[in-house]
């Protein structure tokens, strides 16, 4: 009898080893306890990520707050996992809000990031106390506004765009001149909303922020990025009288998606970035000015390599063309595919034949909804399991009902134990909402 553990199981799973007897029975667990299609999170991974990355940090930076973003993710249970660790939350929404309050977190703790918030958004920002980070000077004079309104001042910084390209795909490169994100440093246009800022009195000036992207490969770009951050930091204090509470340099540290790959790793970021900020702390110190913490807020970094997506093969076809292998969920489960053309592995459980070149297609109704493109894996059969890895960070969450398939279940499981937490979608919740 096996006495591997589930954990066990997906760590075969990740090391490409889905032949072996732990991979298949921690699959064929999962999947006959809760159903396919299924994301499965192993909060081991997600641990061990964090903690990676906060032992990187603070090791070099004494004042650190890391944030969660949780876009990437937004499940109360990875969500309880992540605020047990000490993350504090990165939202971009009024729903995202609701979650991390729901999550336990206070509303201090809270950074609001988004570049378009609405009336109401900026209202519960105010009204909790969040640091609300600004993205434009129509932004602020609403805030200030609101907040005056409310016999209120209201926490802010700015996210700034600093005009640097750190490489990564283009949907997802943030910091460049041409994204639609933060005030820019070039033009004076940033400044400017820092000094009228300092005019309202209905405005706390806490921080400063940016992010350049996700996916980065490398630290050139947020070492640059710093460099021009922290030059501005103390402009602020030189001409404006500024002392900022914070600093954030964003998050974006790539994660592998290939064998064989590695991502970027935190001690390898944090090394490159301690120079730069002790040589612009003595800077500010001369200027009379506090050093302010560094906070950082990733999210794919933590939750991505934690996630399997589990589907279930329903027929594998050989056409003239190619061969095809039919799985039971697609781009309304998984988008990143067919979104960014994003690769993910994929493994066929319990299957050891000569390997073949395959396209794992989903079952939605569109030509692009391919989730795994000309592929070298085993020939699998009907019923057969394929799993996708790293599908932790923007799986579930960009997840839709679309072709009328119902949302999958979300299962954490710890060492040996898996509990369910989501139900699986059912066809009356497609319809609840309807009032016809």
């Amino acid at each position: 009898m096996s006495t591997s553990t589930l954990h066990d199981g997906l760590e075969a799973l990740r090391a490409d080893r889905a032949h072996e007897p732990a991979a298949s029975s921690a699959v064929s667990r999962l999947a006959s306890t809760f159903g396919t299609p299924l994301y499965v999170y192993d909060r081991t991974t997600i641990v061990s990520q964090f903690r990676s990355f906060h032992t990187a940090f603070a090791s070099l930076f004494p004042k650190l707050r890391v944030h969660y973003a949780l876009k990437a993710n937004a499940n109360g249970a990875v969500l309880a996992v992540l605020r047990g660790e000490g993350a504090a939350p990165e939202v971009v929404s009024l729903g995202e809000i609701v979650t991390a309050l729901r999550a336990g977190w206070r509303g201090d703790e809270i950074l609001f990031t988004s570049s378009s918030k609405g009336p109401d958004e900026i209202a519960k920002a105010v009204e909790i106390g969040a640091v609300l980070n600004v993205d434009s000077r129509d932004e602020l004079e609403q805030a200030a506004a609101t907040a005056a309104a409310a016999g209120k001042r209201v926490r802010i910084s700015f996210r700034i765009n600093p005009g640097v390209d750190p490489h990564t795909l283009h949907h997802i490169n943030t910091g460049i001149p041409e994204a639609k994100f933060g005030l820019h440093l070039d033009g004076g246009l940033a400044r400017a909303a820092y000094a009228r800022a300092t005019e309202l009195p209905s405005v706390a000036i806490t921080g400063i922020h940016c992010h350049i992207g996700s996916q980065i490969m490398e630290t050139d770009g947020y070492v640059a990025t710093a460099r021009k951050m922290l030059a501005f930091v103390q402009e602020l204090k030189r001409d404006l009288g500024l002392s900022l509470e914070f600093v954030d340099l964003g998050g974006g540290l790539a994660v592998p998606y290939h064998d064989g790959e590695e991502g970027l790793v935190p001690a390898v970021l944090a090394d490159a970035l301690a120079p730069v900020w002790s040589e612009a702390m003595a800077d500010l110190a001369a200027l009379g000015g506090d050093p302010p913490a560094l906070w950082l807020e990733p999210g794919r970094f933590f939750v991505a390599s934690s996630g399997f997506l589990v589907t279930r093969v329903n027929t594998v076809k050989t056409t003239t063309v190619k061969t095809f292998v039919n799985v039971n969920a697609g781009s309304n489960t998984l988008l990143r595919p067919a979104m960014y053309a994003a690769h993910h592995r994929a493994r066929v459980v319990g299957a050891s034949g000569t390997p073949e070149i395959l396209d794992v297609a989903g079952d939605v109704c569109e030509t692009g909804d391919i989730l795994a493109a000309e592929r070298r894996l085993p020939r699998p059969r009907a019923g057969d399991f394929v799993v996708f890895l790293d599908a932790g960070a923007y799986g579930f969450a960009m997840a839709s009902t679309y072709n009328a398939r119902p949302l999958p279940a979300e299962v954490l499981v710890d060492g040996d134990t898996a509990t369910l937490i989501r139900r699986r979608g059912t066809f009356e919740d497609l319809f609840r909402d309807e009032t016809k």
